[in-house]
């Protein structure tokens, strides 16, 4: 068995972050090394954002990525850079780790479920149409619609309106208005926006004691605050504590508001330039064929419903987050190699999701390989949204949703691309557009 040592990999360390020259080096990385290579460390055994002094671990093979977010789970914890997500989000279940984790994931796992998140498409639908007149404006006065600022304010709007449901109201009836506006009006994710992002804490915290005193006076739950109150442990029957109410809400908010933004911006580029996907998917939508009622499929990694499959197909060219890693918590054996404890992991779902040898035509929208037939051959070559036990809890919710949005886009207008080229990535924490995307909108025949 070979020595960790002999990875290939560069002779030089590199002190990576969500960065586009990361992206750069980790493109160049797989081209010269294949699917598992290593960096060497940037410093001593005590520094954590250098690997430990061991070499950090960059996967790009979809067995090794499946051993180590499904097989074996349990042996890999977060990694380096979530320290930086912690001081953003506290403890939440993007962050936490080991029995934490776990408790917390059982408690709110009922919270996403189909009929809970099918429950709450009206609060969806009400969003869209407080929007819908933007769309119309530009579709009259022939203006350009910055789709990349839209999908963020609605996105926002979205997440809101599914934690705090009809309490929304006393948020936007503020002084100096809605709180967390701060979230689309910052684009830097810096040091600058978590202590902005930071003062929202006693906020959440006056939205729980809010629903607290008139608890039980609108019936069961119907929002993602309700629900979490309402969590309880399976074996103590304890529920959620402030601080823990308060973490998790606010995780619900970056993570349920970030990566659906991006991913509706990306979907309304692609269909823009590619006028025939779109017009497919127009008919589809007015014929009703979208699901058996007539509304959104159900999400799945494939789906016999071409908006499904679009939203996927955006979601393997731009998946929001795209780089994470994970940090080997025993010794254990990876793809044929030793891998000691401590050591660090690198995963890159936008490069594993380009993998030639996995996908024809990688770097072309093509929604029909997500057809049945045209899945991708291993179950770990498409992790939009991790894999495994700690696969996102609200998948479910951010499909449903941006299928539900481009079904009304696309029903009523017709977006094209003011040039044919695609807009420069921004890869930081979210894989979101360097520069706005603006389409042009018209009325569709």
């Amino acid at each position: 068995m070979q020595d960790p040592a002999t990875l290939p990999g560069p002779s030089e360390p590199f002190a990576f972050d969500a960065n586009a020259a990361t992206l750069k080096f980790l493109r160049e990385g797989c081209a010269t090394y294949g699917d598992v290579w290593a960096i060497p460390p940037t410093g001593g055994a005590d520094s954590a954002t250098g690997g430990g002094g061991r070499p950090i671990w960059v996967l790009n093979d979809p067995e090794a990525i499946h051993h180590v977010l499904t097989k074996r789970q349990a042996d890999y914890g977060k990694g380096v850079g979530f320290e930086r997500v912690k001081m953003l989000l506290g403890d939440g279940l993007i962050v936490s780790d080991g029995e934490h984790w776990k408790q917390r994931r059982r408690m709110l796992q009922p919270a996403f479920s189909r009929p809970s998140v099918g429950g709450m498409r009206g609060l969806v639908d009400e969003c869209i149409a407080r929007r819908a007149h933007l769309w119309e404006e530009c579709a009259e006065s022939g203006e350009p619609l910055d789709v990349s600022d839209e999908a963020n304010r609605l996105g926002l709007r979205i997440i809101l309106r599914a934690i705090f449901g009809d309490d929304l109201a006393a948020l936007d009836e503020r002084d100096g208005g809605n709180p967390f506006n701060l979230v689309v009006d910052t684009h830097e994710r810096d040091l600058m926006f978590a202590m902005r992002f930071r003062q929202l804490w006693p906020v959440v915290r006056e939205m729980i004691e809010r629903r607290r005193s008139s608890a039980g006076a609108s019936g069961p739950p119907r929002d993602f605050l309700g629900l979490y109150m309402g969590a309880r442990d399976r074996e103590t029957d304890a529920a959620l504590d402030m601080d823990g109410l308060v973490d998790e809400l606010m995780t619900l908010l970056i993570a349920g508001h970030e990566t659906t933004a991006a991913t509706l911006a990306w979907a309304w580029s692609l269909l823009a330039r590619h006028p025939e996907v779109q017009d497919q998917v127009r008919a589809e939508v007015r014929a009703g064929a979208t699901s058996e009622e007539g509304r959104e499929p159900v999400p799945g990694t494939g789906g016999s419903h071409l908006v499904q499959r679009v939203v996927h197909e955006t979601l393997r060219l731009y998946p929001p987050v795209w780089m994470f890693t994970r940090r080997a918590l025993k010794d254990d054996v990876l793809a044929g190699r030793p891998i000691p404890a401590g050591t660090q992991i690198l995963l890159s779902p936008f490069l594993l999701h380009r993998h030639p040898r996995y996908w024809a035509s990688p770097e072309t929208f093509d929604p029909s390989r997500f057809s049945v037939a045209g899945a991708p051959e291993h179950r770990s070559a498409y992790i939009p949204f991790s894999s495994g036990p700690r696969r996102c809890a609200g998948d479910v919710f951010a499909l449903n949703t941006a299928v539900q949005e481009i079904s009304w886009g696309v029903s009523r207008y017709h977006l094209t691309a003011p040039d044919p080229e695609p807009p420069e990535l921004d890869p930081g924490v979210n894989l979101r557009p360097l520069q706005p995307i603006r389409l042009f909108v018209h009325h569709a025949r």
